[in-house]
């Protein structure tokens, strides 16, 4: 009986941690509510999310946000179709999709300073 006893707390400890770790607020991310998910338009930031997340929590809508150069981090928020809960990460993109945003971006700045001056 003690055995089991031991067994279950156990169970529900780690799903504590895993609620707590996944729900929680990572510096380097805002908060983002459940309207945030229903556009249907995937930026190419959503569908990197979705795809490095896919694996561990697959049918959920994932965005990408508040992507910070010169480290190439981001953050993801996926939220579960079933429930209320949204799940949070910061991931970092892989080298050649940094190499040409940074390049779009410095573009893109340079276009908008020759259209100034």
């Amino acid at each position: 009986m003690q055995n089991m006893m031991t067994g279950w707390l156990s169970l529900a400890f780690l799903v504590a941690i895993a609620y707590v770790s996944g729900n929680t607020l990572p510096y380097g991310c805002n908060p983002v509510t459940s309207s945030s998910f229903k556009n249907t338009s995937r930026s190419l930031l959503g569908r990197f999310c979705e795809q490095l997340n896919g694996d561990a929590h697959p049918d959920w809508t994932w965005i990408g946000l508040n992507f910070k150069l010169p480290k190439c981090t981001l953050c993801c928020a996926g939220k579960s179709t079933t429930g209320p809960d949204i799940y949070y990460n910061i991931s970092t993109l892989p080298e050649p999709v940094c190499a040409s945003l940074k390049t779009k971006r410095k573009a893109t700045r340079n276009s908008a300073r020759s259209t100034k001056n």
